[in-house]
């Protein structure tokens, strides 16, 4: 029986509430789906000290983290493309050029991470404790061109539920019951999230995970 151990650089502490639980059930679904000899997602461990924008502190953090995992996801925000692409590519080409023989696949959410707690409406229905979205965003494939998603989600807290997404706490409680809710099918009509889907496939391959 084969296990699976990822670790997570992500971009900022917020991301922590939604990506580790996310990606994991992902994963869970993908091994049944591609590769079922595995038999085991660990939980994806996020790397706070990392950082995300300059491959030294990175290559530092996972250095004491050697022989711990298996993936590396690296996490950045995908716009502007001009500012991002540009990072993501110098991470790339530091990690090419290590002693690392791990995979690092890049979980690029376009515009940013918030996009993808809007692609399941059922999902934040159920979260917010409402029978349907009055006010419904953009869903699926199309929050990709949500211009604000950060604002949208405060949005639904407030408009939706009543709730104030200031308060203490319930920002990190919102992000963490759609992580554990969202229908992974659904996010995968999301291309970003497809593309690190195909990602994993290929990486996963390459370290020679077995297709079922």
């Amino acid at each position: 029986m084969r296990s699976l151990s990822c670790v997570l650089v992500r971009e900022g502490p917020s991301d922590d509430w939604f990506l580790p639980i996310l990606l994991r059930r992902a994963l869970e679904n993908l091994v049944v789906e591609c590769f079922p000899a595995c038999r085991e997602v660990q939980e994806v461990r996020s790397l706070t000290q990392a950082g995300n924008q300059h491959p030294t502190p990175v290559l530092q953090a996972l250095e004491q983290e050697r022989g711990t995992f298996d993936v590396v996801l690296y996490h950045h925000d995908g716009a502007p493309p001009a500012k991002s692409d540009p990072v993501i590519e110098r991470m790339r080409q530091n990690w090419a050029t290590s002693d690392f023989v791990e995979p690092l696949v890049a979980v690029v959410p376009m515009r940013e991470t918030e996009a993808w707690l809007l692609a399941d409406h059922v999902a934040l229905a159920k979260v917010l404790n409402v029978r349907r979205l009055t006010r419904a965003p953009a869903f699926g494939s199309e929050v990709e061109s949500c211009q604000r998603p950060k604002a949208v989600v405060d949005m639904l807290l407030r408009d939706e539920a009543g709730i104030n997404p200031n308060k203490y706490g319930v920002l990190q409680n919102f992000y963490v019951s759609v992580a554990e809710t969202t229908d992974i099918g659904e996010l995968r009509k999301v291309p970003a999230f497809q593309q690190w889907w195909n990602d994993m496939i290929e990486a996963l391959e390459g370290l020679g995970y077995q297709h079922g």
